[in-house]
């Protein structure tokens, strides 16, 4: 019996297994169990489209944002299968190109622009890519209402949901049951093509910057304004 080569996949694959099925871990007990394993994270996601059943919290709320569950197995590198044949489709240069002036040259998910640096990463700036809506491992083609443009950060968040998008008339009949001003706020949105971050998601985003120590300190003393504010009324 031939030995299985422990690549990347594999020893991701060997941890995945080890936990379960209906077994959770989470994003950091993954990196610290194959330390030497680069973007382990990545590798999970591509155990996916082999019948790796891995869910996170996007599709599961009962998880917490750096938490998965397993569901299932399925082709098992680990043990020695092979993987499946895919095909990968390309996207041409001139569809590349079409696809950026289409949507602007910018980010459909955050709105982002190509070499922006990102409100809550410090000198982690943008790249541009064209990803599928629906992934091609589910069947996704490469025409163009399928691609659209992604920043390589909300790239591998997408990577992550395991669902197919909705019509368009059950986001239509989501966003008819909201108020007038959340109708007008939700149409500028569509206008600009992104979602434009309140003033409270802004103060947020500066808080989530703070080291540590900072961050509960000034938690604290908001809370005090809180319950100050509570008594009052």
């Amino acid at each position: 019996m031939s030995t299985v080569r422990r690549t990347s996949l594999v020893k991701v694959a060997e941890f995945v297994a080890s936990i379960g099925i209906d077994g959770k871990f989470s994003k950091l007990e993954l990196f610290q169990a194959v330390p030497d394993v680069a973007q382990a994270d990545r590798r999970m996601r591509d155990l996916r489209p082999m019948g790796w059943k891995i869910d996170n919290y996007k599709v599961n709320p009962n998880l917490k944002p750096d938490e998965y569950l397993v569901r299932g197995f399925g082709t098992r590198v680990d043990l020695g299968e092979l993987p499946p044949k895919t095909v990968r489709k390309n996207v041409t240069g001139p569809k590349r190109r079409r696809i950026l002036e289409r949507d602007g040259h910018m980010c459909q998910v955050c709105g982002i622009r190509a070499t922006q640096e990102f409100p809550d990463a410090p000198g982690r700036t943008a790249v541009l890519t064209i990803g599928h809506i629906i992934p091609v491992n589910r069947g996704g083609q490469n025409n163009d209402d399928n691609l659209r443009v992604e920043c390589q950060r909300c790239g591998d968040e997408s990577r992550d949901i395991t669902v197919d998008p909705p019509t368009g008339q059950q986001v239509l009949t989501h966003a008819t049951r909201g108020s007038l001003k959340d109708k007008r706020t939700l149409y500028g949105w569509m206008q600009a093509g992104r979602r434009a971050p309140s003033d409270i998601e802004k103060v947020f985003q500066e808080w989530s910057r703070l080291p540590h120590a900072e961050r509960l300190e000034v938690m604290t003393k908001l809370a005090e304004q809180v319950i100050k504010g509570l008594e009052g009324e």
